[in-house]
């Protein structure tokens, strides 16, 4: 854990530094931060919906498949094979789009999601 903390704080101060060298890369940075910013918080507010249409879709699939005579271990077991699956696509899916790394946008990002759950 104190690795990665000690990687943040560099990557941070590579950041600060790179921006007070150059005026263009500081404001290339605070747009880079007020896109990623937008993107967290638009995707905050739609993620409520979207969870509920995905959990409207289950629930109606578990009720097709109960009605078939499964029972509910079945479905249990059937819908954690499919998370352990759908887990690794999305952390692939994370590491291609480049939200692993720290950047302006992401930080930007993450702070747009906070912002949007905390505020009503």
């Amino acid at each position: 854990m104190d690795l990665a903390v000690g990687n943040l704080t560099q990557v941070i101060e590579s950041l600060a530094s790179t921006a007070a060298s150059n005026p263009y890369v500081a404001l290339s940075m605070l747009i880079q931060f007020l896109l990623g910013f937008g993107l967290g918080y638009v995707a905050a507010k739609a993620a409520k919906y979207v969870l509920a249409f995905i959990a409207i879709l289950v629930v109606g699939a578990a009720l097709n498949v109960w009605s078939l005579g499964l029972t509910v271990e079945d479905i249990v077991r059937v819908l954690g094979e499919r998370g352990a699956e759908l887990k690794d696509a999305l952390l692939w899916l994370a590491q291609v789009m480049g939200l692993m790394t720290l950047g302006p946008t992401s930080l930007g990002f993450l702070a747009g999601v906070v912002v949007a759950l905390l505020r009503r």
